[in-house]
């Protein structure tokens, strides 16, 4: 199975994945936090880290089995008390969904994966939506782990005219 990973963090998609039974022929990864890479590549040494997002070619990786991506939710949370952003098209929080979009737009993947906050104003979540051509799923991660935490997730599968549809997720 070949995965393009955006904003991959310390690759809890890879973790998931392999805990899972699931065989990688190929992780590549998409983080620029220092601290997030070196942690990373000391886990799974195979990932192939490409950097800063903004910065990569996606048409390398068209194609590909399975596109996750958990863009940054900070601008859009709730908790974001000074600068949420509650519109689309506006900031840097769209902006990260936005490359998001534009990956699935080039690489054609047959499955993605999009996880964000539920807090994100409705707003944001409804073009979010509209764009993927569906609604997202509610899972409180507290069915995974330690935190109660409230999560948004559009799952979806690349039909032969192109579009996706959703992935039930019980």
């Amino acid at each position: 199975m070949t995965v393009l990973s955006l904003f991959d963090g310390m690759s809890c998609g890879v973790l998931a994945m392999m805990e899972s039974g699931v065989e990688i022929d190929r992780y590549v990864a998409y983080e620029k936090d220092k601290y997030a890479k070196q942690t990373s590549k000391h886990n799974f040494p195979f990932i192939e880290q490409m950097g800063d997002v903004f910065k990569g070619d996606f048409t390398q990786y068209e194609g590909f089995d399975w596109l996750i991506a958990g863009f940054p939710c900070t601008k859009f949370s709730i908790a974001q008390k000074n600068d949420r952003e509650t519109q689309p098209y506006q900031g840097e929080g769209w902006d990260l969904f936005w490359r998001t979009y534009e990956a699935i737009n080039i690489v054609k993947p047959k499955y993605f994966l999009l996880e964000n906050n539920k807090s994100m104003a409705k707003a944001v979540q409804e073009e979010i939506s509209r764009l993927i051509g569906f609604k997202p799923v509610l899972i409180n991660s507290a069915l995974v782990s330690a935190q109660n935490r409230q999560r948004l997730y559009w799952v979806g599968r690349r039909n032969e005219d192109g579009t996706y549809s959703k992935v039930d997720v019980p």
